[in-house]
Parts: structure tokens; sequence; C-alpha cells
């Protein structure tokens, strides 16, 4: 198999603190992994490494095989779970800022509001803006030039059912067309409809990774992505009281 992304043997130390100890993933075009685990666990830090935002200790990053450069980071799509904006600006004016960046047409964030349900709210100030309108703002922006890697942090906090169904469906069609998508969230019942691989990281480790149909054959047939995630997270405590 050509795999697209693959990140090898990553860790990440700040002084004697390990964040990521020798984290190894692969994912193809059109796969959605879900990255699961508690607060401190290391999915920030993954995605800071992935992103240029953070200088990995050791490992490597891939794309195509190739190593990955900045030019090919420049091409993928990120929205934080708090995104840093211009509040006294309005809807239309960061999304149009932030996609011009990127070298992205004004058309084309309009197109990306629009489509995450905020064309109605372009002229709004940001700092008017509720958290659910925030997370879509930053989803829009996100989104912007047909990215090849979508990466999202919390993307579903602060959503009502009808906007999280919404958020979904357009998820659905960013995998349809090819994009590879890394998504953290506390909030598993969302991402689940949706994943097809997951990766657990408990303490800066990977507990799990696999395939969503491989870990429920391993888990059980009819458990619940919540319910894997609990029990992995079960054994890797376990297995700590035993090693002290």
């Amino acid at each position: 198999m050509n795999i697209y992304l693959q990140i090898r043997e990553l860790t990440r130390n700040y002084g004697r603190v390990r964040a990521l100890a020798n984290i190894d993933l692969s994912l193809d075009h059109g796969q959605v992994l879900a990255v699961l685990g508690p607060n401190g666990a290391g999915k920030s830090t993954l995605f800071g490494c992935l992103l240029g935002f953070t200088r990995p200790t050791s490992g490597t990053l891939l794309l195509h095989g190739c190593p990955l450069t900045e030019m090919d980071r420049v091409n993928f799509g990120y929205a934080a779970e708090r995104i840093a904006l211009y509040p006294q600006r309005s809807v239309m004016e960061n999304a149009g800022f932030f996609a011009g960046l990127k070298g992205h047409p004004l058309e084309e964030a309009g197109r990306q509001l629009e489509r995450v349900g905020l064309a109605g709210a372009r002229d709004c100030k940001v700092r008017q803006l509720s958290k659910g309108m925030l997370q879509r703002l930053g989803l829009a922006i996100a989104l912007c030039g047909r990215p090849p890697v979508l990466v999202l942090d919390e993307p579903f906090n602060g959503l009502d059912p009808a906007l999280l169904e919404t958020l979904q469906e357009i998820l659905r069609e960013e995998q349809r067309r090819g994009a590879t998508l890394l998504v953290s969230t506390h909030t598993i019942s969302a991402i689940e409809p949706l994943a097809t691989h997951a990766a657990i990281l408990l303490e800066g480790r990977l507990a799990a990774f696999a395939d969503v149909a491989e870990l429920r054959a391993r888990y059980g047939e009819a458990s619940s992505l919540e319910e894997i995630y609990r029990d992995v997270a079960l054994q890797g405590r376990l297995s700590e009281e035993v090693c002290v």
C-alpha cells in the first residue's frame, strides 16, 4: 500500500518530561484518525509536531515517503480548539485575512463560511460570536483551499445537535474527496461515525493504534469506540501499577 502520511518513532521531550515517546502512525488518503486520550496525554504535542509548531526531539514525519516540509504544511488545514482571531473585525474580514495568508481568494473564504452556516453572520464582529460560532469560523478557515490534510482539535465543542450533524457531514465530504483527517476530541460519540482509525495516547505513549474494525475485533464487535478507549485506558493504568 502507498502510505500517504507517516509518523515514525516521534519523540518530544521538554527537559526531563517526555511528552511523546516513539509514536508510530500511518494513514492513507481519505482516512479519518480519531486521536483520543485524557488531557496531558500528548495529543496537542503530536499535532504541533505534525504542523511544524513544535520541533520533535527525534523521529521522522513523511508525506508520500519524503520528509515533510514547510511547503507541505502550508497546504494543511488546521482548526485549533481556541483559535486566535481579531475580535473587533468581522467574520468575513477574519476569514478573508487568514485565507489570504495561504494564497486563497476572498471568494473561497466566503464559500466556506456558507458551507459551515455562517454566511448570515459574515458582517458580525468576532467578539459577538458564541463558542459554537467561533468553532465553525475556525473550521471554515481550515477548509479553505481543499487541504490534503485536515487537523482538527476538539471541533465538536459548543455545537448543538443540529450543528453537530452539519459538521459531521462536512467532514464526510472532505473524506470523500480524499482528504486525510486527524481529529482529537473528548466527544468520542461524535467522531465514531466518521473514524476509520483510532489512536489512543496515554502519558505520551501510543497505547493503541489500528483501524476501527480491527479494534472492534480485538475488544468486541459490539463495542463502541468510547468503550474501547475505556478498556485501553484501564489496561494502561493497570500496567503502570504492576510496574510500580
